[in-house]
C-alpha cells in the first residue's frame, strides 16, 4: 500500500534506557544463537528410518514400483520452515529420496528419477518473517544449496493486485543470502484493510494471497522452467505437508491443474513433523524455528503457544511490536478482532512482560500520524441470502463501511472526540465514540467514531447503502446521526 504507515522502523529504534539496551543486546544474541539444544531432547533417529522412504534402497524402491522414468522440471516450494528444509536437506544430500511419486495423467502414481539439475527451490516471501527464520537458512541451508548448485528463486507478489503480478527477488545457482521482502509485504495489505490475518475454518486465506498464487504465477512465466520463449507446464509441485497433515494435503490436491503435479515427499516417507524436527537436530545441531509472520494469528491462543510466542518476541521486539500494532488498529475499526481470536497480542505481550515490545508499539503510536474513522456495520441474519431472509435471532456475515474523516496527531484526534457531547465516548488507546449500538436482532446496524493510527483506506462493500438502510428502517431512526451531525462530532 501506498504510504502505508510503518509500523516500526527496519532496527525497531527508539529512545530506550539503559535496561532497554541491555535487553535488546540480549535479544540479538538469542537471536544468533538459533535456538540451540538447551533444554531439546530430541528422539533417536532409528537406522530403519533415518533416511527418505523408511531406509528403503532405490532398488527396493524399485522392485516395488517399478522401472523410474525420466526426470521432470521440480519446483520446491520453500516456506523455509521444518519441512521444507527437511525435504530440501533430504533431496540433495540422498540420491535414494530424489525417487519420488508423482501423479500420472491416468489418476494413478509413477515413479520418476529426479536430476539434481531439474530441482528449484522457490520461497514466496510474506515479508514478515522472523529473522531468525532468514538466519537459520543462510547459515545452514544456503550453503548446502550453493554446494550442490541448485537453482535458488525467491519472489514475492509485485502489489496488492494480482496485476502487478510476481517479481524475482533473486535467481541463483548460488544464492548468497535470504531476500526476506520486495516491494508487496503482507503488512501492506492488512494495515489498508484495517484486520488482522482470518482463521476461519482454518482457511490461511493469507498463505494463499502471499505465497500460494505466487508460486504458481511464477511456475507459469516462460523464465521459470522453459527457454524463456515458451511455458514448460509439466512440472512436479513439491509441498512440505509432515505426514499426519492429510486435510491440507487434501485441500491442496484440489487445486491441482494441469500447470502441476502436486507431491508431498513427507508422506511418501512417512516423517511427521517431530521426525522432520529431529532430523534437522540431528543435520545441523539447532531445534530449526517454526516458519511464519510475527503476527500469525495460528501462532499463539493456547498458554503452550502464547509462552513460544513471547520467547519469539523477546528475541525479536520489532516482531512482537508489529503483531500488536496491527492488532491496535484492527481492535479499532471492530473490537471482537483480537489476533489470536480471544485472546489479544497485547495481553500476551503484557502477561509475559515484554516491556521493550509494548515501549516500541507506544513510541509507534506516539510519533506515527492518526486518523478518526467513520465505522459503519450491519449484522445479517444467520443464512441470510437474496431469495432467504435469513434467522433474525441468530448473527450472520458483517458488512463494513470504513471513511477516514480528519487526519492529524494524536493528541488532536483524540481530542475531538473527547470533546464531542453526542453517543458513548468508550475510552482506551484506540478511543471510540459509539453512535449507535447494535441491537440483538438482525440485521443489526452500528456506528462508531474511532480514533487510531492512520493508513486504512477508505472501503464499502457493493450494495451496502441499500442494506444499511434496510438495517435501519428495520430498528427505526433511534441513535441515528446525520452527515452533517457525524462531520460536527
Amino acid at each position: 500500500m501506498s504510504g502505508a504507515p510503518v509500523l516500526v522502523d527496519a532496527t525497531g529504534a527508539s529512545p530506550l534506557d539503559a535496561a532497554g539496551i541491555a535487553d535488546t543486546v540480549d535479544a540479538v544474541l538469542n537471536q544468533l544463537e538459533l535456538l540451540p539444544a538447551g533444554g531439546y531432547t530430541p528422539r533417536p533417529l532409528s537406522e530403519h528410518r533415518w533416511r527418505a522412504w523408511g531406509g528403503r534402497t532405490g532398488a527396493e524402491l524399485i522392485a516395488a514400483c517399478g522401472t523410474p522414468g525420466p526426470s521432470m522440471p521440480v519446483q520446491v516450494c520453500n516456506g523455509m520452515g521444518v519441512d521444507s528444509a527437511a525435504i530440501i536437506t533430504e533431496l540433495v544430500e540422498n540420491p535414494d529420496a530424489r525417487l519420488l511419486l508423482v501423479p500420472d495423467d491416468g489418476g494413478g502414481q509413477r515413479l520418476i528419477r529426479v536430476d539434481l539439475a531439474d530441482i528449484t527451490i522457490v520461497t514466496a516471501m510474506t515479508g514478515d518473517e522472523f529473522d531468525e527464520t532468514r538466519a537459520a537458512m543462510e547459515e545452514y541451508l544456503l550453503p548446502t544449496l550453493r554446494a550442490a548448485g541448485i537453482r535458488t528463486v525467491q519472489i514475492s507478489r509485485g502489489g496488492q493486485s494480482q496485476d502487478d503480478g510476481v517479481v524475482v527477488l533473486d535467481d541463483s545457482r548460488s544464492p548468497a543470502g535470504m531476500v526476506m521482502h520486495g516491494p508487496w509485504r503482507l503488512r501492506d495489505e492488512l494495515l489498508a484493510a484495517g484486520t488482522v490475518p482470518q482463521t476461519a475454518s482454518n482457511a490461511r486465506r493469507c498463505s494463499a494471497r502471499a505465497k500460494g498464487w505466487p508460486l504458481d504465477e511464477w511456475a507459469k512465466r516462460p523464465d521459470a522452467y522453459g527457454d524463456g520463449h515458451r511455458v514448460v507446464v509439466d512440472r512436479a509441485h513439491v509441498i512440505g505437508f509432515a505426514a499426519e497433515e492429510s486435510n491440507r494435503v487434501a485441500k491442496d490436491r484440489s487445486y491441482a491443474a494441469d500447470c502441476r503435479r502436486p507431491v508431498y515427499p513427507l508422506r511418501q516417507w512417512g516423517w511427521d513433523r517431530d521426525w522432520c524436527i529431529d532430523y534437522l537436530y540431528a543435520r545441523f545441531g539447532i531445534v530449526w524455528p517454526r516458519s511464519c509472520c510475527t503476527y500469525c494469528p495460528f501462532a499463539g491462543g493456547s498458554s503452550a503457544k502464547n509462552q513460544r510466542v513471547a520467547a519469539r518476541w523477546r528475541r525479536e521486539p520489532a516482531g512482537g511490536a508489529l503483531a500488536v500494532g496491527l492488532e491496535l488498529v484492527a481492535l479499532a475499526l471492530n473490537p471482537r478482532m483480537a489476533l489470536y481470536k480471544r485472546v489479544t497480542a497485547r495481553s500476551v505481550a503484557r502477561q509475559h512482560g515484554l516491556t521493550t515490545v509494548l515501549d516500541l508499539v507506544e513510541h509507534h503510536l506516539r510519533t506515527s500520524q492518526w486518523a478518526v474513522y467513520d465505522v459503519r456495520r450491519v449484522h445479517r441474519p444467520y443464512g441470510a441470502r437474496k431469495d432467504n431472509p435469513g434467522d433474525p435471532t441468530r448473527k450472520g456475515q458483517t458488512w463494513r463501511s470504513v471513511r477516514t474523516l480528519r487526519t492529524g496527531a494524536r493528541e488532536e484526534m483524540t481530542a475531538q472526540l473527547a470533546g464531542t457531547h453526542v453517543g458513548r465516548l468508550e475510552p482506551g488507546v484506540t478511543p471510540r465514540l459509539w453512535l449507535r449500538e447494535a441491537p440483538a436482532t438482525y440485521p443489526s446496524p452500528e456506528r462508531f467514531i474511532v480514533a487510531a493510527p492512520a493508513g486504512v483506506e477508505d472501503k464499502e462493500q457493493d450494495g451496502f447503502p441499500a442494506l444499511w438502510a434496510a438495517a435501519i428502517a428495520a430498528h427505526g431512526p433511534a441513535g441515528r446521526l446525520t452527515e452533517k451531525e457525524v462531520d460536527a462530532a
